[in-house]
């Protein structure tokens, strides 16, 4: 009898246990589990139907089984078909959210929509959670005032009572929330999305009006068990789905670094490679395997890279990642709308990068782009030609970290209005301003050494204080800092950046709409340290090195050091008024010193006659030499021996040689390592390799 008891208790368990189970699913509306996928389908286990993943999608690790990972760029889910379930007088809806970024403006986890009436539970630009619900012309909203972090599993849940009321829950616990803060009103009624705005908007922090321009917003990060329940859950009953369901593991999001090429320090010359960032960013380029170029350096752990997602733009990247460039050709109107520039090629359509030489004795990199702006209209069309505004710049960079900016605009007006060089800060996500830079962020200084910094830190300083500066040093929290440096003869004038700056943000201005972002846009605020983002310094405004009716040529020495502003006067001294050269011997010929490529040029006369070249740099005070380079034409590909002042000198760090060959003429490259304010003897000698 006992055991007959037992088992009709056991019976009667059982059937209310299963009743409530069935209650519970009942009750449930929609589902999306996210466990598996079919030709790019999920299905939403509650209808059976098949939702359509768009764009770059995985299935990873959630927080039960598998989990959907979008992209931020082009993923989404979407319900096209009519037919929605009606929205409830009341009901709460779940979901476990990763964020990889922030959305550029308002982005549902889930958007649901019938016959008018619809909700959309969304994450905003600084991580806000937000709740929109539109039912029987009630329209009632809900923000919460804490921000969610990125890469951190969230369980989310929003809730409407029957008599409108909202409220929004964070990890199982009721979140402080404002119905101040202006969510987007939709028009697009398209049932269900999952990971994407309705309409196309455009993102927040928008600073010029024509050239911020609306876009998708879509989510970027992982998505897992979407609910929604058509009942009203209490506080215990959240908390409790919190605790019971935590993932065990950690969110596939790994941290967002931009890609400079391996660590440290490798031999010296540059490469083609293809810079992987992560994993939504890289699969949405149509790119072979060796896109990028990446200049290395034995001697020192800095780098000098052309990455698609600065738009080539090239940077110095400091050993602890710390990026820097000196722009590029910017100009406005003239057939383009807003900034034209290479910041607006997001897809590098008319921005290239190859490599010239590299070799152990210099590196020269060529970067071609045209000055485009977000709707790829070219400036300065010209009728007759149908060419537009074009530059090019050559970088040529020896083993010291220094090396020659050379950049030559074609235009039909080369003297118009156009800017030519703003000191330009790259931060990777997770970087603020004052995370790279120290607040005495500019030091500038002359020849004579005098030197004079300036800080941010009671807002954009007045540059002056020093007599013709022509020396330009970014205080970067780095071993190595970048530099600038101008010839006198130019008549450099520094300037600092000095608009769009919030002092409630950052002591310095911020912006993520360049580099990496695919929005069209030339100027966003920057509203966290989510995304890939830049800050500006300084302007250089200088004269020409050249000129044709159809083109201008300017020149800088720029590069990485260790030393202080002041100290680069020497350096700068040997490139501007460099050791004059006086030849020994017959059989060679002498071009002087080309400042265009930091080099001085020599011609062999006689391209058979194997004679040993000798010559004398006459160096000073004045003109100092400071790691000299040579180019000796029509030099044969046999090696050569060097001599200084009858000492030999080994080919490796002090001296290194290297050969490159033209359609006229082999040429020898001899780089050294010399510093010397004295004249001194060099000879260099064909032997066999």
């Amino acid at each position: 009898m006992q055991n007959k008891i037992i088992a009709v208790i056991s019976l009667m368990i059982c059937l209310f246990f299963s009743s409530v189970l069935y209650a519970v699913q009942g009750d449930v509306i929609a589902w999306w589990k996210f466990d598996k996928s079919i030709n790019d389908k999920v299905i939403e286990s509650i209808t059976d139907r098949k939702d359509e993943i768009i764009g770059n999608h995985w299935l990873v690790d959630g927080v039960k089984g598998q989990a959907l990972k979008l992209d931020g760029l082009t993923a989404y889910v979407v319900r096209t078909e009519n037919k929605t379930t009606a929205l409830p007088e009341e009901f709460t809806i779940q979901a476990w959210i990763a964020l990889g970024a922030y959305p550029l403006n308002w982005c549902p986890v889930l958007w649901f929509c019938n016959e008018g009436n619809y909700f959309y539970l969304a994450i905003g630009d600084k991580g806000q959670l937000g709740f929109y619900v539109r039912n029987k012309e009630k329209q009632v909203q809900l923000v919460s005032v804490s921000h969610l972090k990125l890469r951190k599993w969230y369980f989310l849940t929003g809730v409407l009572e029957d008599d409108g009321d909202l409220k929004l829950y964070i990890n199982g616990k009721r979140t402080t929330s404002s119905n101040k803060q202006q969510m987007l009103e939709p028009s697009d009624t398209t049932p269900v999305l999952i990971g994407r705005f309705p309409d196309k908007v455009k993102p927040t922090g928008g600073i010029r009006k024509d050239s911020h321009l609306v876009t998708d917003i879509l989510f970027d990060g992982i998505i897992d068990e979407v609910k929604m329940i058509r009942k009203v859950l209490s506080n215990e009953k959240i908390a409790g789905a919190y605790i019971k369901n935590q993932p065990k593991n950690k969110p596939e999001l790994p941290e967002r670094v931009l890609p400079a090429g391996p660590k440290g320090k490798g031999k010296f010359g540059a490469y083609y490679t293809r810079l992987k960032y992560y994993q939504g960013w890289d699969a949405l380029w149509r790119v072979s395997e060796h896109p990028d170029v990446v200049i290395r350096f034995d001697k020192a752990p800095f780098r000098f890279v052309f990455w698609r997602g600065t738009s080539y733009i090239p940077n110095w990247v400091t050993g602890n990642g710390i990026w820097y460039n000196n722009e590029f050709m910017e100009t406005w109107g003239h057939g383009a709308v807003g900034c034209a520039e290479p910041m607006s090629d997001k897809q590098c359509r008319n921005s290239h990068v190859r490599i010239i030489e590299s070799t152990d004795a210099r590196a020269v990199v060529h970067w071609r782009y045209a000055l485009v702006d977000n709707y790829y209209n070219i400036a300065r069309v010209d009728d007759a030609t149908g060419w537009g505004d074009w530059a090019d710049e050559i970088y040529i960079i020896y083993p010291d970290g220094v090396g020659i900016r050379k950049i030559i605009l074609h235009s039909s007006d080369p003297a118009g209005a156009h800017e030519w060089h703003e000191g330009i800060m790259v931060l990777g996500p997770g970087q603020r301003p004052e995370d790279i830079l120290h607040s005495e962020a500019l030091t500038l200084a002359n020849m004579k050494g005098q030197s004079k910094t300036y800080s941010w830190a009671d807002g954009p300083p007045r540059l002056g204080g020093i007599e013709n500066p022509n020396i330009h040093l970014i205080n970067t929290k780095s071993q190595y800092k970048p530099f600038v440096i101008v010839r006198l003869e130019d008549e450099p004038h520094f300037g600092r950046y000095g608009g769009e700056i919030r002092p409630d943000v950052s002591i310095f201005p911020w912006w993520n709409h360049w580099p990496t972002a695919q929005n069209p846009s030339d100027g966003r605020y920057a509203m966290a340290a989510d995304r890939a983002a830049h800050s500006s310094l300084t302007h250089i405004e200088w004269k020409e090195y050249s000129k044709t009716e159809n083109t201008m040529t300017k020149i800088m020495l720029n590069g990485m050091t260790k030393k202080e502003a002041g100290e680069l006067a020497t350096l700068g001294k040997s490139w501007t008024n460099p050791a004059r050269l006086k030849l020994k011997g017959d059989g060679f010929k002498s071009s002087g010193y080309d400042q265009s490529e930091r080099v001085y040029k020599i011609t062999k006369t006689n391209p058979s006659n194997n004679s040993a070249l000798s010559f004398e740099l006459i160096a000073s005070t004045a003109s100092p030499v400071v790691n000299p380079a040579f180019m000796i034409e029509n030099w044969s590909r046999a090696g050569s021996s060097v001599k200084i002042d009858g000492k030999k000198i080994d080919r490796g760090q002090n001296c290194r040689t290297g050969h490159t060959r033209t359609l006229e003429s082999d040429n020898l490259i001899v780089w050294l390592k010399l510093d010397s304010k004295k004249p001194v003897n060099i000879s260099i000698k064909p032997v066999s390799d």
